[in-house]
């Protein structure tokens, strides 16, 4: 292979940087071959030592592509950075998923406490609300405190009028939400073969039952007790609480790990390095 050969190849392997780049680097490569006919060293000769032009562009798009995540450590730079780092062998892609479960559960725990402080927000909000204006109402709010299930359930309509819905299969599923017309219940049903929920709100609006199962296991809840202003706030502080301390601690533990991921690509550059200098 000589001088032209070699370059030719290098510039198709570089397509996946921008035409600055791809020149600048070609230019590098020029005045190397330039240096080594200078020092009387053969095209052949230095076409052997730098390797396989494929093997090298990768090695040098992964180098530019770190460099632009050091730059600006967005996730778009770093997922090119993945991507380039991902072309010089598989052993990298494995290595790679560890990283990425770890950054995409902490981001989900972290996303998971701002929920929760927003939640928190909301039912803080919603008491102070009712203590001033009488709105919205906790009538139709229980406090579930079995351990199993919601916390907080909202029961019955708004307006006070029980809806009538009837549904039925041929295949056995069930959905009903209606009166209960000798005890004043208002029933919601759905039964799919051995699997059913049922909902009861007595005469008086309130929540009297719930019953979940599967045809082996199954869980009922009853005489829950209604919702007080107290309990809802109580509720709403706790929420915000952990909702607090989980975001602030999860930004920083996530704002570390992000940080860091520089040092570890820099380490999976240099792993490939190694192999391909042993190769």
């Amino acid at each position: 292979m000589n001088r032209e050969q070699y370059l030719q190849r290098l510039a198709a392997a570089l397509g996946k940087l921008g035409p600055a780049e791809r020149e600048e680097i070609l230019a590098d490569y020029r005045a190397y071959f330039d240096d080594a006919a200078a020092d009387g060293r053969s095209e052949a000769e230095v076409c052997a030592a730098l390797g396989e032009p494929e093997r090298l562009a990768r090695e040098l798009t992964a180098e530019r592509k770190l460099a632009d995540w050091e730059a600006d450590k967005s996730p778009a730079n770093m997922k090119q950075a993945l991507g380039a780092l991902a072309g010089l062998g598989v052993l990298n892609v494995l290595l790679a998923f560890p990283y990425l479960f770890l950054l995409t559960w902490l981001g989900s725990l972290w996303l998971g406490a701002v929920g929760m402080l927003v939640a928190g927000l909301l039912i803080t909000g919603g008491w102070a609300s009712h203590s001033v204006f009488g709105w919205p109402s906790l009538d139709n709010i229980v406090v579930n405190d079995s351990g199993v299930g919601p916390w907080l359930i909202a029961a019955g309509p708004r307006d006070g009028t029980p809806p009538r819905i009837r549904i039925e299969s041929d295949h056995g599923e069930t959905v009903r939400i209606e009166p209960d017309p000798a005890s004043g219940k208002l029933v919601i049903e759905a039964r799919d073969g051995d699997e059913h929920f049922r909902l009861e709100r007595d005469a008086s609006g309130q929540l009297s039952q719930l019953r979940i199962g599967d045809g082996v296991d199954s869980i009922e809840l009853s005489g829950l007790p209604k919702a007080s202003s107290g309990s809802v706030l109580v509720f709403g502080l706790v929420l915000t609480l952990l909702g607090l301390i989980g975001s602030i601690l999860g930004w920083k533990v996530l704002r570390w790990v992000w940080h860091g991921t520089g040092r570890w690509l820099r380490w999976q550059q240099r792993l490939v390095a190694g192999e391909a200098a042993v190769r």
